[in-house]
């Protein structure tokens, strides 16, 4: 399965998937704590596979917020830094092309 965003989404994707994954967590973080009460460890019936499900996605969801998302954010910092470019997303003003009047050809 290969998923691929369409390109008119794309900035919309970049400005909204972090706020989703620390939403993601906050959710599952008291679903988590609910399910821990009665499905934990130590708990008289033993662990659950729902439990176990919401326990793997927490980790997986915190070490993206907590190592992978501000490595990423490092790296391009200093990437930008260092060849002295602008990130991924950003348009110069010379790429810029008016199409509403055809004199308008670079």
């Amino acid at each position: 399965m290969n998923f691929r965003i369409p390109p008119r989404l794309r900035p919309a994707w970049r400005l909204l998937r972090l706020p989703i994954l620390v939403l993601a967590y906050l959710v599952l973080r008291p679903i988590l704590v609910a399910l821990s009460a009665t499905h934990g460890f130590g708990s008289p019936a033993g662990m659950s596979l729902p439990y176990l499900a919401i326990a793997a996605l927490e980790v997986v969801l915190r070490v993206a917020l907590l190592t992978v998302i501000p490595a990423v954010l490092v790296y391009r910092v200093i990437t930008c830094l260092l060849l002295g470019e602008k990130p991924s997303g950003a348009v110069s003003s010379r790429e810029i092309v008016r199409t509403d009047s055809p004199s308008s050809a670079p």
